[in-house]
């Protein structure tokens, strides 16, 4: 084999390998989605854009002035079961509940309190155990670290 035979077959096999160490890492390069959705029509009402923070301690989404004026326009529809999807898994399951209700739920249930009883302001989601208290009857449901890793991942967590 003569001198350019040689080299050329380097090359060859130089981008071969390279070729495939891009493919091998782009595969692991994953795009990690979040979503809350109704369950009762698979609505997604809250994207990953749509939230600026997420406060880990307070269970608090905040949210853009725009997810809070489509959100708030929705009215009554926004409302019953609810389902937070992180990278196509269940995070979270639990109820939409507006902050004046007449029916209490157990400590063992996740309630999504919006707009929050303190404020009517519609860019803070809480998600609390039970209406109207906030005491986990066991292992909390919101301390799913999937929900904390992907806010952390997007720069959006409070701790």
């Amino acid at each position: 084999m003569d001198k350019r035979s040689s080299t050329a077959a380097i090359l060859v096999v130089l981008a071969a390998l390279s070729f495939w160490f891009v493919m091998v890492n782009q595969s692991r390069v994953r795009s990690v989605e979040f979503g809350i959705y109704l369950t009762k029509d698979n609505l997604k009402v809250v994207s990953g854009s749509d939230v600026r923070l997420y406060n880990a301690s307070s269970h608090e989404l905040t949210l853009t002035s725009e997810c809070a004026e489509r959100l708030k326009a929705m009215g009554w529809r926004l409302a019953g079961d609810f389902t937070m999807i992180v990278d196509d898994e269940v995070a979270l399951s639990g109820v939409f509940v507006p902050p004046f209700v007449s029916r209490s739920y157990p400590s063992s249930q996740v309630v999504m309190l919006y707009p929050t009883f303190e404020s009517t302001d519609y860019r803070v989601m809480r998600m609390q155990m039970g209406y109207p208290w906030d005491q986990p009857s066991g292992p909390d449901p919101r301390e799913n670290p999937v929900i904390a890793d992907y806010f952390e991942g997007s720069g959006k967590l409070i701790r």
